[in-house]
């Protein structure tokens, strides 16, 4: 589990790089003061660089990266040495540092290389000692929910101070009520860090509630694994006491995620909705011609935070085409869709004109599909994790889109919406937009 706040991670981040800078900076002066048995002598001057840019720069970026890699800000002491964390990233730092003075045309002697590891594992360890003697980490408060076996060791391993940091704030074996009460966006019981046993998840609305409250308040939420749990997700890296750990992380709803995204949407937002505006007047135009009614017409959708917004889209319906149904999904064969409208909806062109709500903001390029307040409050009747996806924007075009067929239903496509929300990274976003091109040109929608 993590520890510690941000300031303390960027203190440790700080610290870690100054010793590594004096390790280097000692190992080499050592090298060309002192000969070392099975080398040629002293270490002659000019061989290794003591410049601040960009040979130390080189040194500092190097510790940082493998510190990082190796997960040493988030944990006490007491952990890092159980496990050699410090050790394995001074390894890690060491091979990093080889790599980039040959990306500079620069060779490390080996014995810099070699000698820099124990001298910067040692720096590293004096300075952790000093930082946990003088500003103490304090202790975690851990909620463990579930009333499973897992469950039970968990909660036993805590109360027993078998995981350094973190103590047993409570164990709750009925879910749904250790998590009523209070309000949406603060922590579950005064927790910093919420454990749901495996098998839990079966109870969606607490799961779902946990997740949307995590993401409001900031608190920490982990998963026990289950053996399928371990199989269908990513290896568990973290670990409580003997048993393994893996978070619950909404990645797509994380503030770069959201920063990035947003650069995204304008960068390629602006030339797409500028390219855009001949073939959407032609649509447009033929839409009007064969049929009466709008070009245009505006839907309401629910969006990031179950606000409401208005959407824009080129008509592909007879113009009265809800006036007995109501709000309904299309399906194959749909009469009510025209000649031209069916086209529009095969190639997706119908969606264009919400390129204007990309640039306003209210959707992204890549999200969810938007749906209509009356589908949504039916489906979130019927499946809680349902209300997860307005954790993000949603988009113009999305997992579900792409992957799914034109009329998937939509419990499987919330299944694509959740794995983009809680995997999300930026080459998936990628992927989701060629796989746009290559869905828009097969034209098989409905």
């Amino acid at each position: 589990m993590r520890h510690g706040t941000p300031g303390r991670r960027a203190l440790l981040a700080a610290g870690d790089a100054l010793a590594a800078v004096a390790a280097f900076v000692a190992v080499v002066w050592f090298r060309r003061l002192v000969p070392v048995p099975f080398t040629e002598g002293v270490l002659p001057e000019g061989k290794v660089s003591l410049e601040p840019w960009p040979w130390l720069a080189v040194v500092a970026l190097s510790v940082l990266v493998a510190q990082a890699f190796a997960g040493t800000w988030s944990e006490p002491l007491a952990t890092l040495r159980e496990r050699g964390g410090l050790l394995v990233a001074s390894v890690l730092s060491a091979l990093l540092l080889v790599v980039g003075f040959f990306a500079l045309s620069r060779a490390l002697p080996r014995t810099v290389a070699i000698l820099f590891v124990p001298v910067s594992w040692a720096l590293q360890v004096l300075f952790r000692s000093a930082v946990e003697r003088f500003l103490p980490p304090g202790s975690r408060e851990v909620l463990v929910l579930g009333d499973g076996e897992d469950a039970r060791r968990a909660a036993a391993a805590l109360e027993a101070g078998e995981v350094p940091g973190h103590r047993l704030l409570a164990w709750e074996k009925d879910v749904a009520e250790a998590i009523a009460g209070g309000g949406e966006a603060l922590p579950v019981r005064g927790a910093t860090d919420v454990i749901l046993a495996s098998g839990s998840p079966r109870e969606r609305e607490a799961f779902a509630a946990l997740v949307e409250r995590s993401a409001a308040s900031g608190f920490e939420l982990w998963l026990l694994p289950g053996l399928a749990d371990v199989v269908s997700s990513h290896v568990a890296t973290r670990s409580l006491g003997d048993l393994p750990l893996t978070p619950v992380e909404a990645r797509g709803a994380s503030l770069p995620a959201f920063a990035l995204r947003r650069v995204v949407d304008l960068v390629v937002g602006v030339p797409l909705a500028l390219l855009a505006v001949l073939p959407v007047g032609v649509a447009s135009l033929l839409v009007v011609v064969e049929t009466p009614g709008p070009a245009f017409i505006r839907q309401r959708r629910v969006g990031r935070g179950g606000r409401e917004f208005d959407i824009w889209k080129i008509r592909t319906m007879r113009h009265d085409a809800e006036r007995e149904s109501g709000p309904v999904l299309a399906t194959p064969g749909d009469e009510r869709v025209t000649r031209v409208g069916r086209f529009l909806r095969r190639s997706r062109l119908d969606e264009l004109p919400q390129l204007v709500q990309v640039l306003s903001g209210a959707m992204s390029l890549v999200g969810p599909r938007p749906e209509r307040p009356e589908l949504v409050a039916r489906y979130v009747a019927e499946e809680p994790l349902y209300r997860l996806r307005h954790l993000v924007k949603p988009g113009l075009t999305g997992l579900a889109q792409v992957m799914g067929a034109y009329a998937t239903k939509p419990d499987v496509k919330l299944r694509y919406d959740l794995g983009y929300l809680f995997h999300w990274s930026p080459v998936l976003d990628l992927f989701v937009l060629a796989r746009t091109v290559t869905t828009v040109l097969r034209v098989s929608g409905v």
